[in-house]
């Protein structure tokens, strides 16, 4: 990748007028409308929203979808369906373009259902998650509950995670094995798993507060912790140290204000990590931020990066695995962005004019350009 020749330049000294002070990128965004064909390969699945996706290192990748539509006749259309409460796709290839998109639900007896089955009243939308080298898949789960009569009409109620021992067989053959866990400390209906990402012999997860403040902080896992299942012993950041949540004397602190629940954590291998959102309610924005540390100080490089337009956008979050670079400027690279689209008034889904585009995920082309010297 040109990031990894980039690095290679400036560790060789190729590049002897660079700035030694940590210096943010300067992204562009643009819409990538050919691309979103990719999520219309199956003509059962009708649409959704979330669409997390994790590298399965073998070529593959999967993606995490949260409400999906699953025809349940010939016609394929959303007035014959069922809106499960998630699904799952397996993505085989690194560029949208060209892929090929392979979906997935359970089925109960009567009909499509959640590949995740919900806990009683409450259900699960997948977030993020990672797969070990060779190893089991990691996949965190948001648990909500049903809020009738009151704001959207659900709130967030926790989180759980289940492990994938053999994620290289196909979706219908894997064992969902339950993931023991704790609540977040700060709030026990906090979402812990809105973003991972590994650096070094950890696994780093952003946890957002399940309140209006949307508090974003960070848990980390020694990796072989993560292997093993087990969830139970998170270290939190607290005034800048790692500290054991067994041992905590006060809530772990805020390292991402106004934070999305739903986000990607990307090293660029130049600011070591970018984080894109989405910030805003209604018609967001994509929220683009940056830090030289993954646990260190984010900058608001841009925060209405890109605004899609449509009263209802939401579910940003970039996709490092797909890599679908064609510019030959060593200088610059693209980071694959979506987000969904979705109405207030839920008939407009049913809308034979609109429901081809709308409630679907969209893709959108980051663009980052770095000091030449």
């Amino acid at each position: 990748m040109r990031l990894v020749a980039l690095a290679l330049l400036l560790l060789a000294g190729g590049c002897p007028y660079c700035p030694v002070e940590y210096t943010p990128p300067d992204p562009t965004a643009a819409r990538w409308e050919e691309a979103d064909a990719l999520f219309h390969q199956d003509p059962r699945w009708l649409g959704g929203d979330g669409a997390y996706s994790i590298d399965l290192r073998d070529g593959r990748s999967v993606w995490l979808f949260g409400d999906s539509f699953i025809a349940t006749s010939a016609a394929h259309t959303r007035r014959e369906s069922t809106l499960v409460r998630n699904s799952i796709a397996v993505m085989k290839g690194r560029d949208p373009i060209t892929a090929t998109m392979e979906f997935a639900w359970k089925d109960d007896g009567t009909g499509p259902s959640s590949f995740f089955p919900e806990v009683g009243d409450h259900w699960l939308w997948p977030v993020d998650g990672y797969r070990l080298e060779q190893g089991p898949l990691l996949i965190f789960l948001a648990e909500v509950r049903p809020t009738p009569g009151e704001g959207l009409g659900f709130a967030s109620a926790g989180f759980r995670a289940v492990r994938v021992p053999n994620p290289d067989r196909p979706p219908a053959e894997w064992k969902l094995e339950p993931v023991a866990s704790l609540p977040a400390p700060a709030d026990v209906n906090a979402t812990v798993g809105n973003c991972v990402a590994r650096e070094g012999d950890f696994l780093y997860a952003v946890s957002v507060d399940g309140d209006r403040e949307h508090h974003g902080r960070m848990a980390r896992w020694p990796l072989y912790v993560v292997g093993e299942g087990d969830l139970t012993e998170p270290e939190w950041l607290v005034d800048g140290r790692w500290i054991g949540q067994h041992e905590l004397t006060k809530n772990p602190d805020v390292v991402l204000e106004d934070a999305s629940t739903e986000c990607s954590l990307t090293g660029d291998g130049w600011s070591s990590w970018v984080y894109v959102g989405t910030r805003g309610f209604g018609n967001a924005a994509i929220d683009f931020r940056a830090a030289e540390h993954i646990d260190g100080n984010w900058l608001d490089i841009a925060p209405e990066l890109y605004r899609p337009g449509g009263d209802f956008t939401y579910a940003g979050k970039a996709h490092a695995e797909l890599d679908p670079n064609a510019q030959d400027d060593l200088y610059r690279y693209d980071l694959i962005v979506t987000y969904a689209d979705n109405s207030f008034t839920f008939e407009d889904l049913f809308d034979p004019a609109k429901e081809k585009t709308l409630y679907w995920p969209h893709f959108v082309r980051i663009q980052f350009t770095y000091p030449s010297c």
